[in-house]
C-alpha cells in the first residue's frame, strides 16, 4: 500500500480552515417555544431613513411594577414553569433531591431545603429557604430568609426582600 506524506502547506491550510470555520453550541429547553428571529424592515430606497413602528422611544419594562410583584418576564416564566412541573406537592418534610426536576410546592412552607442540581422549584410562601444545589432556579412568592451554598443558581422572589446569606458563587438572588 502506498502512503503519502502531507506537506506542511497542506497541514497549515487544513488548520486555517478548521480555525476559521467556527462552531457553536446551543442548549435548548424542549418545553420552551422556539423564538422567532426578527428581520429588520426593508427600505424602499437607499436614501430614505428607516422608520420604526414605536415612535415613543420607550422600551417595554421587564422590571417589577411594585414592591410585591415579579417582573412581567419573571411572572411569565413562573407561570410557564408551573405548567411544566413534573411534581406538584405540599411542603415537603425532607430535602428536595431530585436533580433536573421541575417541582411545584403549593401553600405555606416554614422551611424548604433544596439539594437539587439543574432543577427548578416554584414555591408560594416560605419561611426559610436553603439551597445547596448548583444550576438551580427557584421562584418564590414570599420568603423570610435565604441561604445559598451552591453555585450558579438563581432565586427570585415577589414580596419583601428576605435576609440573604450567599456562601456560594455566581448566584443571582433578587426580587423580580
Amino acid at each position: 500500500m502506498r502512503r503519502t506524506k502531507a506537506t506542511p502547506a497542506l497541514l497549515a491550510a487544513l488548520l486555517l480552515v478548521t480555525a476559521l470555520s467556527g462552531c457553536s453550541v446551543s442548549i435548548v429547553d424542549p418545553t420552551r417555544p422556539t423564538p422567532v428571529a426578527s428581520t429588520p424592515p426593508e427600505r424602499s430606497a437607499p436614501d430614505q431613513p428607516e422608520t420604526s413602528p414605536d415612535t415613543t422611544g420607550e422600551e417595554p419594562s421587564s422590571e417589577p411594577t411594585s414592591e410585591s410583584e415579579l417582573s412581567a418576564d419573571g411572572q411569565a416564566e413562573r407561570s410557564r414553569l408551573i405548567a411544566a412541573a413534573t411534581t406538584t406537592m405540599p411542603c415537603p418534610s425532607a430535602p428536595l433531591t431530585e436533580d433536573g426536576a421541575v417541582i411545584r410546592i403549593e401553600g405555606a412552607c416554614p422551611e424548604l431545603v433544596v439539594e437539587i442540581d439543574a432543577g427548578v422549584v416554584i414555591a408560594d410562601d416560605v419561611g426559610t429557604l436553603s439551597l445547596s444545589g448548583s444550576g438551580t432556579v427557584i421562584y418564590v412568592q414570599n420568603v423570610g430568609a435565604v441561604t445559598v451554598t451552591g453555585s450558579a443558581s438563581s432565586i427570585f422572589w415577589e414580596g419583601d426582600t428576605p435576609t440573604v446569606q450567599d456562601r456560594g458563587s455566581a448566584n443571582t438572588l433578587r426580587r423580580g
